[in-house]
């Protein structure tokens, strides 16, 4: 018995879902065998590339591109991006570029780099406390460790030193521990004001969800494997120039 009109109708989508899907792999066939992957290597990120192509674009496929391939790629996407170099990063308030924003970590993942960062046009700072995991927020006038409503004041978790009882507890709490004979507590420093990291902090390390709601974008794989091109250009030694024996010899 033939399929109705209304079936036909719902098995579009998922035709053109597999079109689109089989493109995407014969695309990646077809450049793979360009730069002569084996035939089984093709067919492995045809598939997979199908369903996540920035595995074989921004991956496998750089292996095998040379050197001089490799630096108009990054020269082109980092011209795309409207920046000078592919570790820089768009300042969320400003606009200006910060240069030397990220970097790669000894695992090759995205992470940013030793600061201070900080955006040459204005006062934003990529390592700022409100973008740490360490960063507790909180209101000062609560002046409570556990209050977490606002994201300009709070505490580091990571730092902490001696301070009154009346700092780092609620009213009633502190008084509470005043009346036993506890005067001060070992707590989380106070941050005064989120946008700048503490004069000591050694131990800054990025939250994404904050950096994210702060308006800036956490590297992407295309922008990862632009980082890992900048990386190895950078290591590669300079091209040697070839000059002529007699040229080259003394008399």
């Amino acid at each position: 018995m033939g399929m109705k009109l209304p079936q036909l109708w719902a098995l579009i989508p998922a035709l053109a879902l597999l079109a689109f899907l089989v493109c995407r792999a014969l695309s990646i066939w077809r450049d793979a065998a360009r730069w002569r992957f084996p035939s089984t290597s093709r067919l492995g990120w045809a598939i997979c590339g199908a369903v996540s192509p920035a595995l074989y674009w921004w991956g496998a496929r750089l292996e095998r591109l040379p050197a001089s391939e490799r630096a108009a790629l990054l020269a082109a996407e980092t011209q795309g991006l409207g920046l000078s170099r592919a570790d820089s990063l768009r300042c969320p308030l400003c606009g200006a570029e910060v240069p030397g924003a990220w970097t790669l970590d000894a695992d090759g993942q995205p992470t940013i780099a030793a600061g201070p960062i900080g955006c040459p046009a204005c006062d934003f700072r990529l390592d700022a406390c409100r973008h740490c995991a360490h960063f507790l927020p909180g209101s000062p006038a609560a002046g409570s460790v556990w209050a977490r409503s606002d994201l300009t004041f709070g505490r580091c978790s990571r730092y902490q030193g001696v301070q009154p009882v009346e700092q780092t507890c609620p009213p009633e709490m502190a008084r509470r521990l005043r009346a036993r004979g506890y005067e001060q507590l070992r707590a989380p420093l106070p941050i005064v004001d989120s946008f700048v990291p503490l004069d000591q902090c050694r131990s800054y390390h990025p939250d994404r969800k904050r950096l994210r709601l702060g308006g800036v974008r956490w590297p992407d794989a295309r922008r990862r494997a632009l980082l890992r091109l900048q990386r190895s250009l950078a290591a590669a030694p300079p091209p040697q120039r070839r000059t002529d024996d007699a040229a080259g010899q003394y008399l």
